[in-house]
């Protein structure tokens, strides 16, 4: 049954979407944009809209960790008015005090030197020079002592106040004067009388000499706010319980955490967006930097894009239901593996890989950038893609789901080991196995039933797609087989010879082989003009101008290709028809037109086939295995170093003709495929023996 060109197929080859530049940078935006709208809702925190005094009807707990400026605020408060004010010593009051003193003494002085006839009026004349709290006793004991005394008096009065006004000597020191006073009174070595005398006068003469600097205080207190640290809220924190009154510290810390409709976070818009363009960017360097098809492609580009967009949606709804209530390890049974799966089936491993990585960063961003979710996802993929490397029964697909949950659950169970005891709870263990085992198997089914579906829109071919081309029962071979017998025979030798080659230099071994299936069927049209389908002896190009031998044996070429895009096979095997013969030339009919006319000699390029040259190692291959079984085919006695020779020179005449010369095959390459093509026409040619004739031995036996 015929396959029809799907719409989108007809689509970019109508519009030439399909190698574009302009078109490739539009799918990676794209798929930056795409992403970033999908996800962006996971990683901003859920908004309350409420106000103080209001019960809240849901628990809410910090999503983040971030600053509690009010608590913060508070402590630095409490810091700076805990810092003592900062004073200076006022040297104005210890030379105030020093002035009283001499001018105490020097009256003092001036009156005990004058005889005393009036002891009031000296009294009077002394209290005019003295403190006004020095006592009369004091004043009259100045007057009346001895000489002797009066020095000591004079000498320790003034020594013991300047040393005490030297130092800081506040207000609450004037109330404990007298006591630091009598401690300097105690090691003098006076009499009681005088060791009262110069107390009263210095404790007349003390008053505080700290004066308040603001600057100082200011400072000391700002270092103290400085040394406080900031007060935190944890990620995890319960900011208010379901059903409690929401106070105004509530409040507050719902503003520093951003949990407030009132006020979005721009932020976090704008960060995520960076992160999702970084990570597309680092994906697309990676694409183009390497020669894989996917790089010139765009409609495969567009393929993988909507591959990682299809697991970021099932990532965006996972996490929608846990937020509605259902348990966290739901996260576990996202089938990430699948779009690993798919990627390593259209495109490769290393691609896989990669895209694992990208998938475990968003299923880890998605979840609140959690390390745990990063590493399980990641383990499932690689352990997917693993499994995926030769896929060639739909077995391998159930095989690489187990292994992704049995990775899934080997991950889970170190992230429990590792994040310590406390998370060692038994059932919750065990449910996240089971999302773990849910997520890998169901990947594989997801990967199963998407996979024809996504083959047939993009017209992307995988190697389940060329495992059902290669079916002898597909509508083409058998129509090849019924119309063209000889030349299915010479295409499953081919297939087989293509094969063994690709393997042995790293090619595809099964574009190659269906590939070769498909080379040849444009010899359906004229199937008796090839050699292989000629039962009888007759040859019809005996009959015909070598000019006409020609156009019908090259035009097999594009009738094939005609042919494959009735069938809607894909375009490696179309690739793989339209250069299995390359530009080289028809000798036998262009020697058969020298021949017939040795006048007029054409020229050799009129008895080239069209082209295009192989493009790579499986055009090449089949290149090489077609012309390797006609010719083999041809010898009379096929031996192994006839065959070798045979193979050599065929290679050779390829290189020198310029056939492989679009194509990354390599000269250690042939020489592999030489070995590979002897090792499987050994099998097919080796030697024989002759068995007797029954009736020529019964002829024998009677005679």
């Amino acid at each position: 049954m015929r396959r029809r060109q799907s719409s989108f197929e007809t689509f970019v080859e109508k519009y030439e979407l399909r190698t574009s530049p302009r078109y490739r940078l539009g799918i990676y935006a794209l798929l930056g944009l795409v992403l970033y709208f999908v996800l962006i809702g996971t990683v901003l925190p859920v908004r309350y809209d409420l106000v103080v005094g209001q019960v809240s009807q849901v628990l809410i707990t910090a999503p983040i960790a971030a600053v509690n400026t009010t608590a913060s605020a508070k402590a630095r408060v409490l810091a700076a008015q805990s810092v003592a004010p900062r004073y200076d010593i006022n040297p104005a009051v210890e030379r105030t005090a020093l002035r009283q003193l001499d001018q105490v003494f020097n009256q003092a002085a001036i009156l005990r030197a004058k005889p005393a006839k009036d002891k009031s009026k000296n009294l009077k004349l002394l209290r005019a020079a003295s403190p006004p709290s020095l006592s009369n006793a004091a004043l009259e004991s100045l007057l009346t002592m001895t000489n002797s005394q009066f020095a000591l008096v004079n000498n320790n009065a003034i020594q013991i106040a300047q040393g005490i006004l030297q130092g800081p000597y506040s207000t609450a020191d004037q109330t404990r004067a007298t006591m630091m006073v009598d401690q300097q009174l105690v090691s003098l070595d006076v009499d009681k009388t005088t060791r009262l005398s110069i107390g009263q006068l210095v404790l007349s003469v003390l008053h505080p000499n700290l004066v308040y600097d603001g600057q100082l205080t200011q400072e000391a207190r700002l270092a103290a706010e400085r040394s406080v640290p900031d007060v935190w809220i944890n990620r995890g924190d319960i900011i208010v319980r379901r059903g409690q009154l929401v106070t105004p510290s509530i409040m507050n810390q719902l503003k520093d955490l951003k949990l407030l409709k009132s006020q979005p976070d721009y932020s976090i818009y704008v960060g995520f967006l960076l992160f999702v363009m970084v990570l597309v960017l680092a994906t697309g360097v990676f694409i183009q930097t390497r020669r894989i098809r996917l790089a010139k492609d765009n409609v495969r580009l567009l393929l993988y894009a909507g591959l990682i967009v299809l697991v970021a949606v099932l990532i965006r709804i996972t996490r929608a239901a846990v937020d509605m209530g259902l348990p966290a390890a739901v996260s576990y049974a996202i089938p990430v593996a699948m779009g690993s799966m798919m990627i390593s089936l259209f495109f490769g491993t290393s691609l896989a890989m990669l895209t694992s990585v990208l998938l475990a960063v968003l299923t880890s961003a998605a979840f609140g950038f959690d390390f745990t979710h990063f590493f399980v996802e990641l383990a499932g993929a690689l352990g997917a893609t693993m499994a995926m490397k030769r896929v060639h029964h739909r077995r391998v697909f159930m095989r690489a789901g187990s292994l992704a949950a049995i990775f899934n659950i080997i991950s889970i169970a170190i992230m429990h080991l590792v994040l310590g005891p406390g998370t060692l709870i038994l059932s919750t263990v065990v449910m996240e196995f089971i999302y773990g085992i849910i997520g890998g198997l169901l990947s594989a089914i997801l990967t199963i039933g998407l996979l024809p579906y996504l083959e047939t829109t993009f017209g992307v071919i995988t190697h389940m797609g060329l495992l059902e081309l290669a079916n002898p029962n597909h509508p083409l071979l058998r129509k090849l087989l019924l119309e063209a017998p000889g030349t299915y025979h010479h295409s499953l030798i081919v297939g087989n010879l293509a094969e063994a080659a690709a393997e042995t230099i790293g090619a595809d071994p099964l574009i190659c082989r269906v590939g070769a299936l498909y080379h040849d069927v444009g010899k359906i049209k004229r199937p008796m003009f090839f050699i292989e389908n000629q039962m009888v002896g007759d040859n019809p190009h005996d009959k015909v101008a070598p000019a006409l031998s020609h156009l019908i044996l090259t035009s097999h070429v594009t009738d094939g290709l005609e042919m494959l895009r009735e069938y809607n096979l894909p375009e490696p095997i179309r690739d793989i028809c339209a250069q299995h013969h390359g530009t080289t030339v028809l000798w036998y009919f262009y020697n058969k037109a020298i021949k017939e006319d040795e006048h007029h000699v054409p020229e050799v390029d009129q008895y080239r086939y069209p082209g295009p040259k192989p493009h790579s190692k499986e055009s090449a291959i089949v290149m090489m295995c077609d012309a390797v079984e006609a010719s083999v085919r041809s010898m009379g006695k096929p031996t192994p170093p006839r065959i070798e020779t045979m193979i050599r020179k065929i290679i050779k005449d390829r290189l020198q003709d310029g056939q492989l010369d679009q194509c990354d095959i390599t000269l250690q390459d042939l020489n592999k495929m030489v070995d590979a093509f002897m090792r499987t026409l050994q099998g097919i040619y080796h030697e024989r023996i002759e068995y007797p004739d029954p009736a020529k031995i019964t002829a024998g036996k009677a005679k």
